[in-house]
C-alpha cells in the first residue's frame, strides 16, 4: 500500500495521514471503552484491552508516523506555519511520553519489569496515561485539520 496516494477521506491528505487519524480515533474509543470496563470492575478484561491497544498503537504511531516523519522530504517553508510546527512538536512530545508510559505500564501489569520497577497502585499511571494519550490524539487531529499539504489541496 502507498502511504503517499490519496487518502480515502478525500479530505486532500494523503492515505498515511487518513489511516493514522482513523485509527487513532479508534484507539481513543477502545482506551475509553478500557476506563468503562475498569469502573466495572472487570479488571482482567481491562488488562487485556490495554495490552492490545498499547500494542496496536505502538505498531501505528511507529509505523505510520516516526517512519514517515523520518523520510526525507522537500522543504517547503511557505506552505509550512508556525502553528503546524508548534503542535507538530507538541504532539509528538506528549504522543510520545503517553506510548513510552503505556509501554511501560502494560509491562508492569503483565509483570514483565523487574521488582525495582514494579508499583503497587495502578491508578496515577494510568490516569496520567490515559490523559496524555487523549491529548496526543486530540493534538493529532488539529496536527491532521491544519497539514499543509492538506490546507493546500482544498
Amino acid at each position: 500500500m502507498d502511504l503517499d496516494s490519496s487518502g480515502f477521506l478525500n479530505l486532500g491528505a494523503d492515505m498515511g495521514s487518513d489511516i493514522a487519524l482513523v485509527s487513532m480515533i479508534l484507539l481513543g474509543v477502545l482506551l475509553t471503552f478500557s476506563v468503562v470496563i475498569v469502573i466495572r470492575g472487570k479488571y482482567e478484561i481491562h488488562r487485556y484491552t490495554q495490552t492490545v491497544a498499547v500494542v496496536l498503537s505502538t505498531i501505528l504511531v511507529f509505523y505510520l508516523m516516526v517512519l514517515r516523519f523520518l523520510q526525507p522530504e522537500e522543504a517547503d517553508d511557505e506552505a509550512t506555519s508556525e502553528l503546524f510546527n508548534v503542535l507538530l512538536f507538541t504532539h509528538i512530545l506528549i504522543g510520545s511520553i503517553a506510548v513510552l508510559l503505556g509501554i511501560f505500564i502494560t509491562l508492569r501489569a503483565n509483570g514483565v519489569l523487574p521488582k525495582f520497577l514494579q508499583f503497587q497502585n495502578y491508578k496515577p499511571p494510568m490516569r496520567v496515561s490515559y490523559i496524555l494519550y487523549m491529548l496526543a490524539i486530540f493534538l493529532g487531529v488539529w496536527v491532521y485539520v491544519v497539514m499543509p499539504d492538506r490546507a493546500t489541496a482544498m
